[in-house]
């Protein structure tokens, strides 16, 4: 109780501090217009390893989000299901990109709209994914349950070019570039699975990022982990 009690608060006074600072700065700088445009369509290959994308009609991601909301939020949201050509498994990718994230455009993280979308987190740890050239990439790793269906995935959050996991994380990240007069984009990547035991299923998530962000041209490879 006490512990969540201390998150409230932190959150609380994040809140207040985020209203003060929207009042009395005005970043003019905006990132997503600094460089070249990103587009995840063409970004992500079809083909990540030994993922295959499945492109039969009506094969899509789960999104705990209203369509309207993602709409307001993302500017872009790229969902596809990938099939493991060794195993057979199916690893979810959804990845959310927002160009503006001022005070009031918020990413959403999976631990606020899993819930907001009926599902019960049983499990939140913080983890690393293994990139090489001792790079870790700091990840959460949820456990979410909705009825029968019970979702382990994976998410990291990108703001700028800050990796971090956690909503108050991302908004300390886009306070700090607001108070440098930046805009700051941002975005979520996530990746899930359904119907594999829970360790296997983190195993295989972390695979399919690994092997993702490598066949990843360099700059935006650093892009989306934010290193």
């Amino acid at each position: 109780m006490k512990q969540l009690q201390g998150r409230v608060y932190v959150v609380a006074c994040l809140l207040l501090l985020t209203a003060v600072l929207a009042a009395n700065f005005r970043p003019t700088t905006r990132m997503a217009e600094m460089g070249e445009a990103i587009d995840l369509q063409t970004l992500v290959p079809k083909r990540i390893g030994e993922w295959v994308m499945d492109e039969r009609e009506g094969i899509k991601v789960v999104n705990p989000q209203a369509n309207a909301a993602v709409s307001a939020i993302y500017q872009q949201v790229l969902s596809r299901h990938y099939v493991n050509t060794q195993n057979g498994n199916v690893v979810m990718l959804s990845i959310a990109y927002g160009a503006d994230q001022s005070y009031g455009h918020d990413l959403h993280v999976p631990d606020v709209c899993y819930p907001a979308g009926g599902f019960q987190i049983v499990q939140r740890t913080d983890s690393q994914l293994q990139l090489g050239d001792n790079l870790n990439l700091p990840t959460r790793r949820l456990i979410a349950q909705r009825a029968q269906r019970r979702e382990p995935l994976t998410y990291w959050v990108v703001v700028g070019e800050r990796a971090v996991t956690g909503a108050v994380a991302a908004k300390l990240a886009a306070l700090r570039y607001g108070m440098q007069g930046v805009v700051p984009d941002g975005m979520i990547i996530r990746v899930s699975t359904v119907g594999l035991p829970d360790k296997q299923a983190f195993v295989e998530q972390d695979a399919f990022a690994a092997e993702m962000l490598s066949n990843l041209p360099a700059r935006w490879k650093s892009k989306i982990t934010g290193a």
